[in-house]
């Protein structure tokens, strides 16, 4: 039989263990981050060529975030290059950090800072079929993301 001493100390660590408990859920990131679609629709040439400079500026980015490029294999590819091959274009795939051949393509950003992605088939990137984030380190809100 459980006494009344046995059952008292249970209930006051359960007073304790569910506020840490409810705490710790609260302020967890989750270990997947955000997928973000590139440009909200497929990786192609833009409308205006700062149309993807705009579209990344309107959003945070975090480790673990997922850049997703819709594309088709044989239209477009997707090249993570220095800050100074983005600015020029550079094009050239032995230069790439990365390259994306098949699409679509995730891109998982693992790290904090500037990350660039260009295509490098024909003039596409001068069109503006470039993009360049900055992945953030300090803790998404787990409010205030876009779906």
């Amino acid at each position: 039989m459980i006494n009344d001493m046995m059952l008292s100390q249970w209930f006051s660590k359960l007073a304790v263990l569910v506020p840490l408990a409810s705490i710790l859920v609260l302020f967890t990131v989750p270990a997947i981050g955000v997928k973000h679609t590139v440009g909200d629709s497929i990786w192609s040439i833009p409308p205006t060529t700062d149309f993807y400079t705009k579209w990344s500026s309107s959003r945070s980015f975090h480790p673990g975030d997922i850049l997703y490029f819709e594309f088709e294999s044989e239209m477009y590819n997707v090249l993570r290059v220095s800050s100074q091959d983005y600015e020029f274009c550079a094009k050239s795939t032995a230069l790439a950090l990365e390259t994306y051949g098949d699409g679509p393509a995730s891109v998982t950003l693992k790290q904090e800072g500037y990350h660039f992605y260009i295509c490098d088939i024909l003039d596409y990137c001068t069109l503006g079929l470039k993009l360049g984030v900055y992945v953030n380190a300090t803790t998404p809100s787990l409010h205030g993301e876009p779906p």
